[in-house]
């Protein structure tokens, strides 16, 4: 889709965010479970059995990644004591292979109650959610079913709604959607999100081969600057916005700054974050933090500043 030229970012970017794809579901889910706890873990694999899902069992640590990648689950459950504590690690190498990705959602069995440091490392991690043990077995199963909606809807939408043709970035639509995922996520470790939307302080990155070699090598700066964690998308002609979980309006700052620093100064910057207390409405909050920090953006190149922080609202 091309991009409107003339139009403020932060209206063009609400417009897109509205325009809505449907999932459809097609076969059962599939539920991968990686623990050795059977008799633990029996009453929710009888639980999912019943209710229609698929579940597949692995009881060693060397083994998930492999079933992971022959069986493309709907959603994983790690135990954190598969392997001795390592889970954290195959979490990692899950996200990092480009057959599950970041749309999987991954689920954490701990014992007792997780620190504050627990939660920012799984979240770093890939995890979605610390569940704790004993399990409840009816309130597993709700999240669990959530979740799948979740995976069925991303898998319902094509590579090309996603991904930005030019960068190889997310497109408009598929930061809005991990933006999503990832609000969603840093509520359950009752942490933030932050966006910063950024663009190169010269213009004219747009046009011309010269300007899409521009636009290319602005996309592998802002990945190589950023954690795993993060979703990098182009949101406009010349413009584009991180999305990192765990920052706060102050991380939001720091992350413009080190963004600021591998571009080697020449950039404008906005900004803004979103706490765990407003990310029940995930999807429509994702919206409205891209198009804040959009605007931020477009505030900083008028009133010549590099950086400006969002306004709420």
């Amino acid at each position: 889709m091309p991009y409107d030229r003339g139009i403020p970012l932060g209206w063009t970017l609400y417009v897109r965010l509205r325009m809505p794809i449907r999932p459809r579901l097609t076969r059962p889910p599939r539920i991968l479970i990686a623990s050795d706890q059977n008799h633990a873990l029996s009453d929710v694999v009888r639980s999912l059995g019943r209710r229609g899902y698929s579940v597949l069992r692995v009881f060693a640590e060397a083994s998930v990644l492999e079933r992971a990648r022959t069986a493309r689950p709907d959603v994983i459950v790690l135990d954190a004591g598969l392997g001795d504590g390592y889970s954290l690690e195959v979490s990692r190498a899950l996200r990092a292979d480009p057959l599950i990705g970041s749309s999987t959602p991954i689920l954490l069995l701990v014992p007792g109650r997780p620190r504050r440091e627990d939660h920012l490392a799984a979240l770093r991690a890939g995890v979605w959610e610390l569940v704790r043990q004993p399990l409840d077995v009816a309130e597993l199963l709700g999240r669990l079913d959530r979740y799948v909606l979740v995976k069925v809807e991303r898998d319902g939408v094509s590579r090309r709604d996603l991904v930005d043709d030019v960068t190889g970035l997310y497109s408009t639509h598929g930061l809005a959607r991990r933006a999503g995922e990832l609000i969603l996520q840093a509520a359950q470790h009752n942490t933030s999100v932050a966006c910063v939307a950024v663009a190169p302080a010269r213009d004219g990155h747009e046009a011309g081969s010269d300007g899409l070699d521009g636009l290319r090598g602005v996309a592998r700066l802002l990945e190589a600057s950023g954690r795993r964690s993060d979703a990098i998308g182009r949101i406009g002609p010349a413009e584009f916005a991180v999305v990192a979980a765990g920052v706060n309006r102050a991380g939001a700052r720091q992350l413009a700054k080190r963004l600021r620093d591998s571009l080697g100064g020449e950039l404008r910057a906005g900004y803004d974050a979103v706490g765990s207390r407003r990310a029940s409405q995930g999807a429509l909050e994702a919206r409205s933090l891209l198009a804040r920090a959009a605007r931020a953006l477009e505030m900083a190149k008028l009133e010549g500043k590099w950086v400006r922080e969002g306004k709420d609202g």
